[in-house]
């Protein structure tokens, strides 16, 4: 299970649970091994062994706790008891340890980047081009974005100037080195804000809508970022806006059933490489290339979670709880295909209504059994756009600051798609080490929507402010 925190709840699990008293000899039997020196982390050495065992003991009914070799003082040494006093009070929820982001140097004005699109593609001087362009990003609530696809870019790959082009190839070929570049970035933040050794990196997983490449994406970050080749390494594409949430729960539910793990999860989005052109000849009549080439920014974050933290480690948000719902009869209302033009994505009118009339339902599951209310917690939101954002804000009655956050994200980087909630996040930290109030609830719902249409949630946990 993701956690049960300190209010008892039982949380949905992907996968049966094992009787305590087995978990609890297979968790205490764990050989230990000497420390290392120089503060890196230690697994599965002595640091986490006291650990698991009070853990362990805290999920142990009376009779399994008097079958342990003696009481919990007795157990512990000097050292156990300074990591067990600044242990979090849920030592059975995963935490995220470490938090980074990245974006490319570009940063473009919406409304310059549509004209300026628009001049590329020769339509500049069309009838009420900048009239369309201006209600578009009007629409859409953003005022800028960081692109790896400059002008210069442009003008060294005329072929991204034509319609229907390039091909796979050459896009590919543009999108590596951008994406590597942010994705090293974004995971070497995480890494130095968790603080451990990299050594101690068990698992790497990268997430990317935009492109394909092999060797993967993880591979090629577990050589620049100098991981153990032992690294478990896995590559997930095409899951699109909700995929940054996905990332979180997998690793979460990894680090619950090996708590001696650290994963270090990826996620890279270079969406203009994926930008389509406009038929010259009518650049109007089909609005969807326009609307994506302005919605869609390029970034890149990453996380690093783990089970029982270290007294080194401190915990960003502990993991409580995580739900995932697929839509009825809405597999046609966001899709992405890869055709050989490039990445193709469609997004009915619809969308946005599908999304705010499940939302409420949505995070009443995440809140069951807590008490918690709407107002109770803070809302993390990944945003598919303006709209998206005002129909959920409508449809949960919630208060105009409350998703201030995900609307800031949205207006100064665009939509990243699953990095963004992994920005939402950081801004959320970022503020509260600032003594701002904008974290003012120790709960927070980080939520996020793609293709399915898929809603993906998560119930994190953080100290409050003073």
């Amino acid at each position: 299970m993701i956690g049960n925190g300190s209010m008892g709840v039982l949380t949905r699990t992907v996968w049966q649970a094992t009787p305590r008293s087995c978990e609890y000899r297979h968790l205490v039997n764990i050989k230990s091994k000497e420390p290392k020196t120089g503060g890196s982390l230690k697994r599965p050495g002595s640091w986490n062994q006291e650990c698991f065992r009070n853990n362990c003991l805290n999920m142990a009914s009376p009779a399994e706790q008097v079958l342990s070799t003696g009481s919990l003082e007795t157990l512990r040494t000097e050292d156990q008891r300074k990591h067990v006093d600044h242990a979090p009070a849920n030592l059975s929820s995963s935490c995220i340890l470490g938090l980074g982001t990245a974006n490319p140097t570009g940063c473009y004005s919406l409304q310059e980047f549509g004209l300026e699109c628009l001049k590329i593609y020769g339509c500049h001087e069309m009838p009420k081009a900048k009239e369309t362009i201006e209600r578009i990003c009007k629409a859409l609530g953003i005022v800028q974005k960081q692109m790896a696809f400059s002008p210069e870019i442009y003008q060294k790959h005329p072929s991204l100037k034509v319609y229907k082009s390039p091909n796979l190839g050459e896009r590919f070929n543009i999108y590596e080195p951008e994406a590597m570049n942010i994705g090293k970035q974004a995971a070497e933040r995480a890494l130095a804000d968790w603080g451990g050794d990299r050594a101690d990196i068990t698992h790497l997983i990268s997430y990317s809508t935009t492109m394909l490449l092999s060797p993967s994406l993880d591979l090629r970050l577990v050589k620049c970022l100098n991981l153990q080749a032992t690294v478990k390494h896995y590559s997930v594409s095409l899951l699109g806006c909700y995929g940054g949430v996905n990332g979180i729960r997998t690793a979460a539910e990894i680090a619950q059933a090996d708590p001696t793990s650290r994963i270090l999860v990826v996620f890279v989005e270079i969406n203009s490489a994926a930008a389509q052109t406009v038929n010259p000849d009518n650049p109007f009549a089909d609005l969807g290339p326009v609307v994506s080439n302005l919605a869609f920014g390029d970034g890149a974050g990453a996380v690093v979670v783990g089970k029982c933290p270290t007294v080194k480690e401190d915990t960003v948000f502990e993991v409580h709880r995580s739900e995932s719902y697929l839509i009825p009869n809405t597999e046609d209302c966001v899709t992405a295909r890869l055709l050989p033009s490039g990445l193709h994505s469609t997004q009915e009118k619809n969308y946005p209504a599908h999304v705010g009339q499940n939302t409420g339902g949505f995070i009443d599951q995440l809140l069951r059994d807590t008490n918690l209310t709407y107002v109770d917690v803070n809302w993390a939101v990944s945003s598919g756009g303006k709209p998206v954002l005002d129909t959920i804000e409508k449809n949960c009655k919630l208060n105009d600051n409350q998703l201030q956050v995900s609307r800031h994200i949205l207006r100064n980087y665009g939509n990243m798609g699953a990095a963004t909630i992994l920005f939402v996040l950081n801004k959320f930290r970022s503020d509260k080490k600032e003594d701002e109030t904008i974290l003012v609830n120790p709960w927070t719902v980080a939520v996020a929507f793609g293709p399915g249409v898929t809603l993906e949630g998560l119930l994190l946990k953080s100290e409050p402010l003073t």
